[in-house]
């Protein structure tokens, strides 16, 4: 084959288009002619193909995915935030309310080792009762309690310190007890 017909071809033979046949004959005259071998030469040299970026279009379905997945995230994360709110309240509820039964008693100093009874029942009515009893910090000692059911068993005895509660679980809720006290000569306590 002549030089020119083989120089026309390099290009084509460098990037792999050729046929296997005409592949094949040029690299028999390259072998032989060294003009057209360093022209070839010269060909991968200074030819430096860059790599064009490959630029995707972005499909509908993928956006409306993206779309979806954003608003899930968004719809989890205002779930947890509601969530987070509604415990917060539900702990200040559980703190302040319902308001806590007091139970107030002043006698005079020779009746403090006699059991006197309170004039209300005591009734654990709400989910939010904590069932406990606190005594006055301003007392001086403990009072004993003694809590009687309608039928006047004693359900429960327990000792109260100031300003420490004591867990009255024992009890149980929606049932009326009458609180009978035994201690100093003013006593202040407080049901929650």
């Amino acid at each position: 084959m002549r030089c020119e017909v083989i120089r026309d071809l390099l290009p084509l033979y460098q990037d792999g288009l050729c046929s296997p046949v005409t592949a094949e004959l040029v690299r028999q005259h390259l072998a032989e002619c060294p003009d057209c071998a360093r022209a070839a030469e010269r060909m991968r040299s200074q030819v430096h193909v860059e790599q064009t970026p490959v630029i995707r279009a972005e499909s509908p379905f993928y956006v409306y995915q993206k779309k979806v997945f954003l608003r899930t995230v968004l719809a989890v994360l205002a779930t947890l935030a509601v969530c987070f709110a509604a415990l917060c309240a539900w702990q200040v509820f559980a703190e302040c309310s319902p308001p806590g039964q007091v139970v107030t008693s002043r006698v005079t100093a020779g009746e403090t080792g006699h059991w006197r009874q309170a004039e209300e029942p005591l009734v654990f009515d709400s989910i939010f009762h904590r069932r406990e009893v606190t005594l006055d910090i301003d007392c001086t000692g403990p009072v004993d309690l003694r809590f009687r059911d309608a039928d006047g068993n004693v359900a429960l005895e327990v000792t109260a310190l100031p300003g420490q509660a004591v867990s009255l679980a024992a009890l149980e809720r929606n049932k009326p007890y009458i609180v009978e006290m035994r201690g100093e000569p003013a006593i202040y306590l407080q049901f929650r």
